[in-house]
Protein backbone atom coordinates (compact mmCIF):
# COMPACT_ATOMS: atom_id res chain seq x y z
CA UNK A 1 0.00 0.00 0.00
CA UNK A 2 2.93 2.06 1.09
CA UNK A 3 4.82 1.48 -2.01
CA UNK A 4 1.79 1.81 -4.11
CA UNK A 5 0.95 5.57 -2.70
CA UNK A 6 5.08 6.37 -2.95
CA UNK A 7 4.63 4.80 -6.86
CA UNK A 8 1.52 7.57 -7.62
CA UNK A 9 3.19 10.13 -6.03
CA UNK A 10 6.12 10.40 -8.36
CA UNK A 11 4.55 10.21 -11.43
CA UNK A 12 2.82 12.88 -10.23
CA UNK A 13 5.99 14.77 -9.61
CA UNK A 14 6.94 13.85 -13.39
CA UNK A 15 3.62 15.10 -14.36
CA UNK A 16 4.07 18.17 -13.34
CA UNK A 17 7.72 18.53 -14.36
CA UNK A 18 6.64 17.46 -17.60
CA UNK A 19 3.77 20.57 -17.28
CA UNK A 20 6.52 22.82 -16.35
CA UNK A 21 8.74 22.26 -19.04
CA UNK A 22 5.70 22.33 -21.51
CA UNK A 23 5.02 25.53 -20.80
CA UNK A 24 8.12 27.24 -20.75
CA UNK A 25 8.15 25.87 -23.94
CA UNK A 26 5.20 27.30 -25.14
CA UNK A 27 6.03 30.59 -24.34
CA UNK A 28 9.81 30.51 -25.61
CA UNK A 29 10.67 32.24 -29.00
CA UNK A 30 10.50 30.50 -32.00
CA UNK A 31 8.16 27.51 -30.49
CA UNK A 32 3.96 27.67 -30.09
CA UNK A 33 4.20 31.15 -31.48
CA UNK A 34 5.37 33.33 -34.17
CA UNK A 35 9.01 35.08 -33.90
CA UNK A 36 8.46 38.74 -34.12
CA UNK A 37 10.71 39.76 -37.81
CA UNK A 38 13.12 41.77 -37.17
CA UNK A 39 14.65 44.33 -40.63
CA UNK A 40 17.06 42.05 -42.34
CA UNK A 41 19.67 42.22 -42.68
CA UNK A 42 19.97 42.83 -39.13
CA UNK A 43 22.52 44.93 -37.78
CA UNK A 44 25.78 43.68 -38.14
CA UNK A 45 28.27 43.38 -34.77
CA UNK A 46 28.88 46.80 -33.02
CA UNK A 47 26.36 48.35 -35.26
CA UNK A 48 22.98 49.74 -34.39
CA UNK A 49 19.86 51.21 -36.15
CA UNK A 50 20.23 55.22 -35.91
CA UNK A 51 17.56 57.59 -37.50
CA UNK A 52 18.42 59.73 -40.46
CA UNK A 53 19.03 63.05 -38.85
CA UNK A 54 20.19 66.75 -39.97
CA UNK A 55 21.93 68.94 -37.93
CA UNK A 56 19.40 71.94 -38.22
CA UNK A 57 15.92 71.83 -39.93
CA UNK A 58 15.61 72.19 -43.53
CA UNK A 59 12.16 73.69 -44.82
CA UNK A 60 12.23 72.21 -48.26
CA UNK A 61 13.40 68.49 -50.26
CA UNK A 62 13.79 68.28 -53.87
CA UNK A 63 11.88 65.19 -54.71
CA UNK A 64 11.77 63.18 -58.24
CA UNK A 65 8.87 62.48 -59.77
CA UNK A 66 8.28 61.06 -63.68
CA UNK A 67 6.58 63.40 -67.08
CA UNK A 68 3.19 62.76 -67.15
CA UNK A 69 4.07 60.56 -70.03
CA UNK A 70 6.13 58.44 -67.87
CA UNK A 71 9.27 58.78 -69.78
CA UNK A 72 11.72 60.97 -67.73
CA UNK A 73 12.08 61.96 -63.94
CA UNK A 74 11.87 65.33 -63.06
CA UNK A 75 12.82 67.25 -59.77
CA UNK A 76 10.28 69.14 -57.85
CA UNK A 77 11.45 71.12 -54.83
CA UNK A 78 9.04 71.20 -52.48
CA UNK A 79 8.38 73.56 -49.09
CA UNK A 80 8.03 71.86 -45.94
CA UNK A 81 7.50 71.96 -42.63
CA UNK A 82 11.01 72.72 -41.00
CA UNK A 83 12.12 69.26 -39.54
CA UNK A 84 15.12 67.56 -39.33
CA UNK A 85 13.59 64.09 -40.34
CA UNK A 86 14.27 65.18 -43.82
CA UNK A 87 15.05 61.78 -45.51
CA UNK A 88 11.15 60.54 -44.02
CA UNK A 89 9.56 63.85 -45.26
CA UNK A 90 11.16 63.39 -48.83
CA UNK A 91 10.17 59.91 -49.55
CA UNK A 92 6.68 60.27 -47.35
CA UNK A 93 6.39 63.14 -50.51
CA UNK A 94 7.70 60.68 -52.67
CA UNK A 95 4.93 58.21 -51.62
CA UNK A 96 2.38 60.56 -51.67
CA UNK A 97 2.56 61.59 -55.11
CA UNK A 98 3.29 64.90 -57.30
CA UNK A 99 1.44 68.06 -55.65
CA UNK A 100 0.82 69.48 -58.51
CA UNK A 101 -0.58 68.49 -62.32
CA UNK A 102 1.94 67.53 -65.02
CA UNK A 103 3.73 65.26 -63.06
CA UNK A 104 2.62 61.35 -62.44
CA UNK A 105 3.51 59.02 -59.04
CA UNK A 106 6.55 56.71 -59.61
CA UNK A 107 5.29 54.70 -56.89
CA UNK A 108 1.93 52.70 -56.52
CA UNK A 109 -1.31 53.75 -55.14
CA UNK A 110 -1.35 52.29 -51.47
CA UNK A 111 2.03 51.89 -50.87
CA UNK A 112 3.57 53.57 -47.55
CA UNK A 113 6.35 53.97 -45.46
CA UNK A 114 7.27 52.00 -42.86
CA UNK A 115 10.81 52.94 -42.02
CA UNK A 116 13.82 55.01 -42.74
CA UNK A 117 16.88 53.89 -40.72
CA UNK A 118 20.41 53.77 -41.60
CA UNK A 119 23.35 51.99 -39.67
CA UNK A 120 25.77 53.32 -37.73
CA UNK A 121 29.06 54.16 -39.68
CA UNK A 122 27.24 53.34 -42.88
CA UNK A 123 26.12 55.51 -45.55
CA UNK A 124 23.20 53.22 -46.56
CA UNK A 125 19.31 54.81 -46.02
CA UNK A 126 17.52 51.48 -45.68
CA UNK A 127 14.08 52.02 -46.47
CA UNK A 128 11.06 49.85 -46.04
CA UNK A 129 8.11 49.99 -47.63
CA UNK A 130 4.12 48.06 -46.71
CA UNK A 131 3.52 44.63 -49.17
CA UNK A 132 1.70 47.29 -51.60
CA UNK A 133 4.99 48.19 -53.39
CA UNK A 134 5.48 44.50 -54.93
CA UNK A 135 2.36 45.49 -57.02
CA UNK A 136 5.13 46.68 -59.36
CA UNK A 137 5.10 43.93 -61.89
CA UNK A 138 6.50 46.16 -64.62
CA UNK A 139 10.10 46.07 -65.22
CA UNK A 140 10.03 49.83 -66.50
CA UNK A 141 7.74 50.82 -63.53
CA UNK A 142 10.14 49.85 -61.17
CA UNK A 143 13.19 51.07 -63.21
CA UNK A 144 11.48 54.70 -62.46
CA UNK A 145 10.32 53.63 -58.73
CA UNK A 146 13.47 52.81 -57.58
CA UNK A 147 15.44 55.39 -59.27
CA UNK A 148 13.54 58.02 -58.13
CA UNK A 149 13.80 57.13 -54.78
CA UNK A 150 17.15 57.07 -55.20
CA UNK A 151 17.82 59.94 -56.78
CA UNK A 152 15.76 61.45 -54.13
CA UNK A 153 17.63 60.22 -51.01
CA UNK A 154 21.08 60.18 -52.77
CA UNK A 155 20.65 64.69 -53.21
CA UNK A 156 20.64 64.67 -48.99
CA UNK A 157 24.05 64.73 -47.38
CA UNK A 158 25.60 61.62 -45.80
CA UNK A 159 23.75 59.14 -47.89
CA UNK A 160 25.23 57.15 -50.57
CA UNK A 161 23.13 53.99 -51.04
CA UNK A 162 19.57 52.58 -50.43
CA UNK A 163 18.57 49.56 -49.19
CA UNK A 164 14.96 48.40 -50.21
CA UNK A 165 13.11 46.19 -47.73
CA UNK A 166 9.10 45.37 -46.90
CA UNK A 167 7.79 44.93 -44.14
CA UNK A 168 10.98 44.86 -42.78
CA UNK A 169 13.02 42.04 -44.73
CA UNK A 170 14.91 42.00 -47.82
CA UNK A 171 13.27 41.69 -51.08
CA UNK A 172 16.04 39.92 -53.98
CA UNK A 173 14.33 41.40 -56.82
CA UNK A 174 11.50 44.04 -57.81
CA UNK A 175 10.06 42.91 -61.59
CA UNK A 176 13.36 41.49 -62.32
CA UNK A 177 15.80 44.13 -61.10
CA UNK A 178 18.55 42.61 -58.49
CA UNK A 179 18.30 44.17 -54.67
CA UNK A 180 20.65 42.23 -53.11
CA UNK A 181 23.28 45.31 -52.93
CA UNK A 182 22.48 48.83 -52.11
CA UNK A 183 21.39 51.09 -55.17
CA UNK A 184 23.95 53.41 -56.24
CA UNK A 185 23.16 56.95 -57.87
CA UNK A 186 22.79 56.72 -61.49
CA UNK A 187 25.39 59.21 -63.60
CA UNK A 188 22.53 60.85 -64.98
CA UNK A 189 19.28 61.28 -64.18
CA UNK A 190 17.75 60.63 -67.62
CA UNK A 191 19.84 59.35 -70.11
CA UNK A 192 19.21 59.68 -74.12
CA UNK A 193 23.30 58.75 -75.28
CA UNK A 194 23.34 55.40 -76.89
CA UNK A 195 25.82 53.33 -78.08
CA UNK A 196 29.56 52.69 -76.08
CA UNK A 197 29.10 53.27 -72.38
CA UNK A 198 32.22 55.20 -72.10
CA UNK A 199 30.88 57.83 -74.85
CA UNK A 200 31.39 61.12 -73.02
CA UNK A 201 28.34 63.01 -72.28
CA UNK A 202 26.69 66.08 -70.96
CA UNK A 203 23.56 67.17 -68.76
CA UNK A 204 21.55 69.49 -69.99
CA UNK A 205 17.70 70.72 -68.82
CA UNK A 206 15.36 70.80 -71.44
CA UNK A 207 11.78 71.48 -71.00
CA UNK A 208 8.89 68.85 -70.58
CA UNK A 209 6.06 68.64 -73.29
CA UNK A 210 3.96 71.17 -71.69
CA UNK A 211 6.64 73.76 -70.67
CA UNK A 212 6.15 73.36 -66.72
CA UNK A 213 9.14 71.56 -65.70
CA UNK A 214 12.60 71.63 -66.57
CA UNK A 215 14.06 67.70 -66.92
CA UNK A 216 17.56 66.71 -66.74
CA UNK A 217 18.55 64.79 -69.97
CA UNK A 218 22.23 63.15 -70.45
CA UNK A 219 23.23 63.92 -74.48
CA UNK A 220 26.26 62.60 -76.07
CA UNK A 221 28.95 64.77 -76.18
CA UNK A 222 32.16 62.75 -78.02
CA UNK A 223 35.35 64.12 -78.41
CA UNK A 224 34.58 66.20 -75.52
CA UNK A 225 37.60 66.44 -72.70
CA UNK A 226 36.55 67.58 -69.81
CA UNK A 227 37.81 70.63 -70.12
CA UNK A 228 35.59 71.01 -73.05
CA UNK A 229 32.10 69.50 -70.94
CA UNK A 230 30.73 72.76 -70.47
CA UNK A 231 30.76 74.37 -74.48
CA UNK A 232 29.48 71.29 -74.98
CA UNK A 233 26.63 70.98 -73.02
CA UNK A 234 25.80 74.66 -74.03
CA UNK A 235 25.84 73.61 -77.95
CA UNK A 236 24.10 70.70 -76.72
CA UNK A 237 21.38 72.91 -75.02
CA UNK A 238 20.79 75.09 -77.97
CA UNK A 239 21.09 71.73 -80.10
CA UNK A 240 17.81 71.47 -78.36
CA UNK A 241 16.02 67.75 -77.67
CA UNK A 242 16.02 65.04 -80.61
CA UNK A 243 12.51 65.19 -82.19
CA UNK A 244 10.96 61.89 -80.88
CA UNK A 245 12.29 62.62 -77.16
CA UNK A 246 8.95 63.81 -75.88
CA UNK A 247 10.91 67.08 -75.05
CA UNK A 248 10.54 70.76 -76.12
CA UNK A 249 13.97 73.17 -76.96
CA UNK A 250 13.93 75.75 -74.28
CA UNK A 251 16.46 77.95 -76.64
CA UNK A 252 14.84 79.75 -79.38
CA UNK A 253 15.47 78.12 -82.76
CA UNK A 254 18.33 78.95 -84.83
CA UNK A 255 20.62 80.54 -82.12
CA UNK A 256 24.30 80.55 -82.00
CA UNK A 257 26.96 80.22 -79.81
CA UNK A 258 29.02 82.56 -80.72
CA UNK A 259 31.83 82.75 -78.16
CA UNK A 260 32.24 80.87 -74.91
CA UNK A 261 34.44 81.38 -71.83
CA UNK A 262 35.07 80.64 -68.31
CA UNK A 263 36.88 82.97 -66.26
CA UNK A 264 37.00 83.12 -62.43
CA UNK A 265 33.85 80.85 -61.70
CA UNK A 266 31.78 83.10 -64.13
CA UNK A 267 31.06 81.38 -67.88
CA UNK A 268 30.39 84.03 -70.37
CA UNK A 269 28.32 82.72 -72.80
CA UNK A 270 27.86 85.22 -76.17
CA UNK A 271 24.41 84.39 -77.91
CA UNK A 272 22.96 85.47 -81.36
CA UNK A 273 20.59 87.84 -81.77
CA UNK A 274 17.93 84.73 -82.24
CA UNK A 275 17.83 84.02 -78.85
CA UNK A 276 15.64 86.74 -77.78
CA UNK A 277 13.23 85.72 -81.49
CA UNK A 278 10.99 84.92 -78.51
CA UNK A 279 9.92 88.38 -78.14
CA UNK A 280 7.99 87.87 -74.73
CA UNK A 281 6.29 85.66 -72.94
CA UNK A 282 7.93 84.91 -69.33
CA UNK A 283 7.27 81.05 -69.30
CA UNK A 284 9.75 81.07 -72.36
CA UNK A 285 11.97 83.28 -70.70
CA UNK A 286 12.05 81.52 -67.38
CA UNK A 287 12.59 78.47 -68.93
CA UNK A 288 15.66 80.25 -71.22
CA UNK A 289 17.36 81.24 -68.52
CA UNK A 290 17.15 78.53 -65.69
CA UNK A 291 18.27 75.82 -68.08
CA UNK A 292 21.12 77.69 -69.09
CA UNK A 293 21.69 78.52 -65.27
CA UNK A 294 21.42 75.02 -64.28
CA UNK A 295 22.83 73.42 -67.33
CA UNK A 296 26.38 75.66 -66.82
CA UNK A 297 26.67 75.48 -62.94
CA UNK A 298 26.66 72.03 -62.38
CA UNK A 299 30.25 72.20 -62.95
CA UNK A 300 31.99 73.13 -60.20
CA UNK A 301 34.06 75.82 -62.01
CA UNK A 302 31.19 77.74 -62.27
CA UNK A 303 29.44 79.89 -60.07
CA UNK A 304 27.94 82.72 -62.42
CA UNK A 305 26.94 82.81 -65.81
CA UNK A 306 27.23 86.41 -67.77
CA UNK A 307 24.64 86.54 -71.27
CA UNK A 308 26.25 88.55 -73.86
CA UNK A 309 23.73 89.20 -77.00
CA UNK A 310 25.51 89.39 -80.21
CA UNK A 311 28.69 90.36 -78.18
CA UNK A 312 27.12 93.71 -75.91
CA UNK A 313 25.50 93.64 -72.59
CA UNK A 314 21.95 94.34 -72.24
CA UNK A 315 19.60 95.11 -69.34
CA UNK A 316 17.23 93.20 -69.49
CA UNK A 317 15.85 90.45 -71.90
CA UNK A 318 12.26 90.99 -73.23
CA UNK A 319 10.05 89.97 -70.07
CA UNK A 320 12.34 92.05 -67.95
CA UNK A 321 14.75 89.84 -66.76
CA UNK A 322 18.23 91.69 -65.70
CA UNK A 323 21.30 89.99 -67.48
CA UNK A 324 23.72 93.34 -67.03
CA UNK A 325 25.44 91.63 -64.33
CA UNK A 326 26.47 87.83 -63.95
CA UNK A 327 23.37 85.52 -63.19
CA UNK A 328 23.82 82.80 -60.03
CA UNK A 329 22.41 79.53 -60.20
CA UNK A 330 18.65 79.33 -59.18
CA UNK A 331 17.36 78.99 -55.46
CA UNK A 332 15.24 76.65 -56.46
CA UNK A 333 14.70 74.36 -59.30
CA UNK A 334 10.97 73.49 -60.26
CA UNK A 335 9.77 75.09 -56.74
CA UNK A 336 6.47 74.05 -55.80
CA UNK A 337 4.47 75.77 -52.44
CA UNK A 338 2.83 73.17 -50.64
Amino acid sequence: MSLGTGSKRARGWRLAALLVIGLALLWSPGCGRKATKEPSPAPGAGKQTRPLLYDTELAQVLVYYATADGRYLVPVTISINPTREVAKTAVEKLVAGPPEDGLKATMPEGVKLREVYALTGEKTAYVDFTSDLLKIQDAHEAELALRSLVLTLTELQGIEGVRVMVEGQNIPELAGIKLEEPLKRPPAVNSLVQGKEQEAFVQVYFSDEQALHLVPVAVAAPGSGEGDLPRAAVEALLAGPPKDSGLLATVWPGTRLLDFTVRDGVAVVDLSKEAVGYGGGSTMETLFVDSLLWTLTQYPSINKVQLLIEGEKREYLPEGTPIREPLPRPGHLNMVYR
